[in-house]
């Protein structure tokens, strides 16, 4: 079958593109922002001194864009097992151009900026799309294993199905094959190419680790908030880390509502309600949702401004390398 080829588009015409899709993220994500309820900033700070309320939600802020860093760890690990070298701040770019493209409305703007970033950074749809499906089953094995800590003060015995992950965890970690036959086989069913490799096994067991930790770390973002509001310390720490990650990890699932919204406050709420009243847990919820939102933005810009700089110096200084004189005969 021919190859159909695209003609290229005139270098201005592909600036005012890009120029274009990078305002539009930027007013979705300022929608994004205005939609959020900054009104629990002021209830956490009637709880205690400002000045404590203030350090509390520093370190969650802090903590929350910790836990989304080793979260790209994962994806960066099983992106580089699946074909040659990229260099790392490319790598960066396409994470974090695809992170951002999820407040723009819809799914499909962001596949299309995901897939086209990608490519033109030297990373094939079927490997992107192949690195996608992998990450995905790890991080919602992970994040029903992580959300046990939860689930077992919530449920209770009918916690036992999240015990299924847990089984699937460790499946993973002894035969990591599993993985790359599960997601070939989705790909097939989705008629999606594939990647032309497989992750490694040890790649594997790389993602699954850096993916837990991501879930633990990102989960105690939820801890300084559950003590601003009042919970036990000491009570809320296992609490409040499988909390976030069974909340999220079931907003995930939620594939009919856009990044879980709804879905992981309520979650969210029903397990706090353990350690603090519900009108408390409604807030601890509202605001970890402006806590991670804040977080993720931070976090995007500054991750894609460094690569972009990065990747102008090389290619600069590329260009500055001076080439040996020729020999006078």
């Amino acid at each position: 079958m021919r190859r159909i080829r695209l003609p290229r588009l005139p270098r201005p015409l592909k600036r005012a593109l890009v120029a274009a899709f990078a305002l539009a993220v930027v007013a979705a994500i300022a929608w994004t922002m205005s939609r959020l309820d900054w009104s629990v900033v002021g209830v956490l700070f009637t709880r205690r001194d400002a000045g404590q309320i203030s350090l509390l939600l520093g370190g969650s802020l802090l903590v929350s864009m910790a836990g989304l860093s080793l979260g790209f760890l994962a994806w960066r690990v099983v992106l580089l097992e699946l074909g040659p070298p990229v260099s790392e701040p490319r790598v960066v770019r396409i994470f974090f151009v695809g992170f951002l493209s999820k407040y723009l409305p819809g799914r499909v703007p962001g596949m299309i900026a995901a897939t086209k970033v990608a490519t033109a950074n030297g990373v094939t749809f079927g490997r992107l799309i192949t690195a996608a499906a992998l990450v995905m089953s790890l991080v919602l094995l992970s994040g029903f294993t992580v959300g046990l800590l939860a689930g077992v003060q919530l449920l209770g015995a009918r916690a036992a199905w999240l015990g299924g992950a847990a089984v699937l965890i460790v499946l993973v970690l002894v035969r990591p094959g599993i993985v790359n036959q599960g997601s070939a086989l989705l790909l097939r069913l989705l008629r999606r190419p594939a990647a032309a490799n497989a992750a490694s096994a040890r790649g594997v067991r790389l993602a699954v680790t850096w993916q837990s930790l991501s879930w633990v770390v990102t989960g105690l973002h939820l801890w300084p908030l559950a003590i601003a509001m009042g919970a036990s310390p000491s009570r809320s720490l296992g609490l409040c880390v499988g909390a976030f990650t069974l909340a999220t990890t079931v907003g995930i699932a939620s594939v009919v509502v856009p990044d879980g919204i709804g879905v992981r406050e309520a979650v969210l709420t029903a397990a706090l309600t353990v350690v603090l009243p519900a009108p408390a847990a409604a807030v601890v919820a509202l605001a970890s949702r402006l806590v991670s939102t804040v977080a993720e933005v931070l976090l995007g810009a500054a991750a894609l401004a460094t690569a972009e700089y990065l990747i102008r110096r090389d290619r600069a200084g590329s260009r500055e390398i001076p080439r040996p004189a020729a020999r006078r005969t």
